[in-house]
């Protein structure tokens, strides 16, 4: 981006501009370098208006949710990046209809949903990141996914804003065609529940299954890999005796062997080198070579 460039972007952006912002400050792997620009639109309109200057004079560009799905280089991003975690975070209900800002902490979308009295999105309550990023990987946990509760899609793709139903989304497990769209509102179709109370008990039921199995108090990234076809990457990690295994600062988590964590001040090199070599013990052992769920960002990716 130019001087001239920049210029044009503050006679129109009314948010917040950083400049070289550590992106480890903004993962939940605490990983990652600058980013060139860091922008914090103000509202919905704002990011509109920026992300199409973007596209239109063909500036690099990330989005950036809670950071949760993600490992950055330790190079950084160059261009911008632009967060949404505070400027898309609102809520609005009509009826069994309930448009939700990409920006929403999903965890929290799930605690207020019920406390209004609904269910059938229990089962994403422990699941980190934000609204938009559980749509574009299509999020699940537990024999759930999100997309089975979406009636509607707003994004801006090829610098226009669309209102996409889910028949013209294609959508898999754990993937989306969305990648090159922002996600700027859901809207979510769901029914009020005859017994709240059990609602409430399996969702703490499911998160507490979910502090016991996985390593929540120490910084990762979610689920480093997919599971295969008719199994689970933790499973085969573990039978590879990998748990505990450690390069640089990071380290194949003890106690769920398909979360990767930043146990000492880990690099993206480290990450790196351990992801490689849990694809390697995993293919040898099991001629199975496993897929990230993880996305790389940054430069030297």
């Amino acid at each position: 981006m130019n001087v001239h460039q920049m210029n044009e972007i503050q006679s129109f952006f009314r948010g917040s501009i950083k400049y070289n912002e550590p992106l480890k400050k903004h993962t939940t792997l605490k990983i990652g370098g600058p980013a060139d620009y860091f922008f914090e639109p103000a509202d919905k309109e704002d990011l509109i208006q920026l992300v199409i200057y973007h596209h239109e004079r063909h500036l690099p560009y990330f989005i950036l949710g809670r950071g949760s799905n993600i490992l950055v280089s330790d190079k950084g991003i160059r261009g911008s990046v632009i967060a949404v975690r505070d400027t898309l975070s609102y809520i609005h209900v009509d009826g069994e209809y309930i448009t939700v800002g990409a920006g929403y902490n999903l965890p929290r979308l799930v605690l207020d949903l019920i406390e209004m009295g609904f269910e059938g999105v229990e089962n994403l309550g422990g699941i980190p990141g934000t609204v938009g990023g559980a749509v574009i990987m299509n999020a699940g946990a537990y024999q759930k996914e999100i997309f089975e509760v979406i009636r509607q899609v707003e994004c801006i793709r090829a610098g226009k804003v669309l209102t996409l139903s889910p028949s013209q989304i294609e959508v898999r497990y754990r993937y989306t065609n969305l990648t090159d769209a922002v996600i700027t509102e859901v809207t979510l179709q769901l029914k009020k529940s005859s017994n709240i109370e059990h609602i409430k008990q399996k969702r703490k039921t499911l998160l507490e299954k979910r502090g016991q199995t996985q390593p929540l108090n120490k910084p990762n990234a979610g689920s480093i890999f997919k599971n295969p076809p008719n199994d689970f990457a933790g499973r085969l990690i573990e039978a590879c005796g990998l748990k505990g295994v450690q390069i640089g600062g990071a380290m194949v988590s003890p106690k769920h062997a398909n979360f990767l964590i930043n146990e000492n001040n880990a690099t993206a090199a480290d990450m790196i080198a351990l992801i490689d070599k849990v694809k390697t013990c995993v293919y040898q052992k099991f001629n199975i070579l496993l897929e990230l769920e993880v996305q790389l960002v940054g430069e030297g990716f």
